[in-house]
């Protein structure tokens, strides 16, 4: 079983959090780090914390940017981490839920991962939208 953290800027880590309660009623196992107002040196000390409560373990970070201030900070402190973990940025719910999903099935992190790139992929629909409803219209 792996950790996982989820790290952005503003409330957006805190926010997603809150709302995989809606899937996961029971879930209390993430955890958050946010980058605010207040600035980097807070950030740093969040994560260092974090950081020392998790060191050995094998830990999944969903950040919101790529080489964004939590990304980066992470990376610099991720030789304290179990070999198998990782980062993936970009999170999005869905990300994020089916890391929950998968970590619950006692999937492995180095096997997480690529589910994990693609159920984050991003989908249009205006092609099918256009079409429904077209039948009605002759």
């Amino acid at each position: 079983m792996f950790k996982i953290i989820i790290a952005s800027h503003g409330c957006l880590a805190e926010a997603m959090k809150k709302s995989v309660k809606l899937f996961f009623p029971q879930e209390n196992d993430l955890v958050t780090a946010s980058i605010g107002e207040d600035g980097l040196v807070p950030f740093q000390a969040q994560l260092d914390k974090i950081f020392d409560n998790l060191k050995g373990q094998n830990v999944l970070f969903l950040v919101d940017l790529s080489y964004g201030t939590p990304f980066n900070e992470i990376v610099k402190r991720m030789s304290l981490l179990g070999k198998d973990s990782d980062i993936i940025a970009g999170v999005s719910m869905a990300t994020l839920i089916e890391a929950i999903n998968l970590r619950n099935q006692k999937m492995e992190i180095k096997k997480v991962v690529p589910k994990l790139i693609e159920a984050s992929q991003l989908q249009s629909y205006s092609d099918r939208l256009a079409t429904v409803g077209n039948d009605d219209d002759e």
